[in-house]
């Protein structure tokens, strides 16, 4: 009878063990699922853009910065990749400089040849270009033609043959910097979103471009020439401004005066026909006494301008007679 007890006090007790197991495995998995689900979570920073895949497909080509959740690994993956960070390189393919380690020199040491571009009338220049870029699209970055800055690197290569392959060597020297550095660049971009590279490029920077030293002095004089030409053009320019704004303002003056002659002639016009009219009322009333009048306005007129007025009586012949007017009389 006891060993009866004592069995059944053992199985109730392996009951209970078996359930406080059974609890503590479920509550075992329970925390190892929601710490598996909680691996879903993740974070895109304010310099990242993220792409989300899911079950081997793409589903978000755009992540922006913030708290994120999707189905942890196996089932989903994040990459995350910087976007606002600005990357740069060199390319000195076609520079000469003193360092050894330059793609220049190796090419040289390996072929004893000088490494250069030509421009469009068969000049030799060396140019150094400083390319910025940036990442713009993580999923062509990610996805999108392969090794990027390679390629990048060899677009701008080409780019520059070409660019300067069509522009004479003293427009490359002086005047053309500017509208080179600026086509290098969008012709690279568009070669890049072609390719779908994700990349965008930022600046493009003409660190040096000149001739070879072997003939630097030379292309100095044809320079020096150049400036003399655009100085003594800037100088003729500013005379002929100079001439023809003097001219205008002569003819300007010029027509003034005209202007002011022909006005006041019409003003004397006018008041000449007014007179006339004025006096012509009048004769037609009185001729006699007008005529008469006009007679010794003239004749008042006339004698008031001379120095010495003599009358002579032509009847007697006698010595004239010296006659002094005051003015007015």
């Amino acid at each position: 009878m006891d060993q009866d007890n004592s069995n059944l006090n053992v199985t109730s007790e392996l009951k209970i063990a078996v359930k406080r197991t059974r609890r503590f495995i479920k509550w075992i998995v329970l925390a190892i699922v929601i710490l598996y689900l909680s691996l879903g979570f993740y974070t895109i920073r304010t310099n990242e853009q993220g792409v989300l895949e899911l079950m081997g497909s793409v589903v978000d080509k755009r992540v922006l910065p913030g708290l994120h959740y999707t189905f942890p690994w196996p089932f989903s993956r994040v990459y995350k990749v910087t976007v606002k960070k600005d990357e740069s390189f060199t390319v000195a393919d076609f520079y000469q400089d003193s360092r050894a380690d330059s793609r220049a020199s190796i090419f040289y040491n390996l072929t004893g040849l000088e490494s250069y571009a030509l421009s469009g009338d068969n000049n030799a220049v060396e140019i150094k270009v400083i390319v910025q870029y940036r990442i713009s699209d993580p999923f062509d970055y990610l996805f999108g033609a392969a090794q990027k800055t390679t390629l990048l690197r060899d677009i701008i290569c080409r780019e520059i043959i070409h660019l300067l392959a069509v522009q004479p060597v003293n427009i490359i020297l002086t005047s053309g910097k500017d509208a080179i550095k600026n086509q290098l660049q969008m012709n690279a971009q568009k070669k890049l979103d072609q390719n779908k590279t994700g990349l965008t490029i930022h600046r493009v920077d003409i660190k040096d471009i000149r001739p070879p030293s072997s003939v630097q002095l030379y292309f100095d004089d044809v320079i020096n020439a150049q400036i003399d030409k655009e100085k003594m053009k800037s100088r003729a320019e500013s005379y002929a401004n100079e001439e023809v704004a003097r001219a205008r303002g002569e003819g300007d003056r010029k027509i003034k005066e005209s202007s002011s002659y022909r006005d006041k002639a019409i003003q004397s016009s006018r008041g000449e026909s007014v007179r006339f009219e004025k006096i012509l009322s009048e004769y037609s009333k009185v001729p006699q006494i007008t005529r008469k009048r006009l007679y010794l306005e003239f004749a008042r007129e006339c004698l008031s301008q001379l120095k010495n007025t003599y009358l002579i009586d032509r009847k007697d012949g006698v010595n004239p007679a010296n006659l002094h007017l005051l003015p007015g009389t």
